[in-house]
């Protein structure tokens, strides 16, 4: 799986918690970017893409 690939499928998985806990634990399961790769490569905060996603 390619970076935007990973960064797609770590979107889609955002939209299904409600917290940067609930994505935390989805990480491992689904082989997940994790939350600070996520913020660099967007350039947004964490709690930014959860509102952006819903």
């Amino acid at each position: 799986m390619n970076m935007k690939q990973a960064y797609k499928k770590s979107l889609q998985k955002m939209k299904k918690v409600n917290n940067r806990k609930e994505y935390i634990k989805l990480i491992n399961r689904y082989n997940l970017l994790l939350v600070p790769t996520l913020e660099y490569i967007s350039g947004k905060r964490f709690e930014r893409l959860l509102k952006e996603g819903e």
